[in-house]
């Protein structure tokens, strides 16, 4: 059996909060939620996020959300779900955001260096 080698050119930062989808774009086909869908964040890095949900969504789906991060709120932040694992009724995703903002890239750097700076 092959290991897979790790993808993610940054640490994972343990970071639970909410984001809220307002639409999902896969196969050509575009769902856009009257009420955004509340997702949990389960962590964050300068290129992706991981989080969970009862939701199912298809590998390659785009998804646009706003998050907030501390006190900071990001609008119609977009990423694409590069994997999914499911256990029972509860998906878990990986995301890479996509054209991430300097200002997004930045929190998340300082977030990370003032949690690494406690360990």
């Amino acid at each position: 059996m092959s290991v897979k080698p790790e993808l993610r050119n940054s640490s994972r930062l343990p970071y639970s909060t909410e984001i809220y989808c307002s639409k999902c774009i896969c196969e050509g086909k575009i769902t856009v939620y009257e009420l955004p869908l509340e997702l949990k964040v389960v962590n964050v890095s300068r290129e992706g996020l991981c989080i969970t949900t009862e939701v199912e969504f298809k590998e390659g789906a785009f998804l646009e959300f706003d998050i907030t991060l501390e006190d900071e709120i990001y609008k119609s932040v977009s990423a694409i779900i590069l994997w999914i694992i499911k256990d029972q009724n509860i998906y878990k995703y990986g995301m890479r955001i996509n054209y991430i903002t300097g200002k997004l890239s930045r929190h998340i750097y300082k977030m990370e260096n003032r949690f690494f700076a406690k360990i």
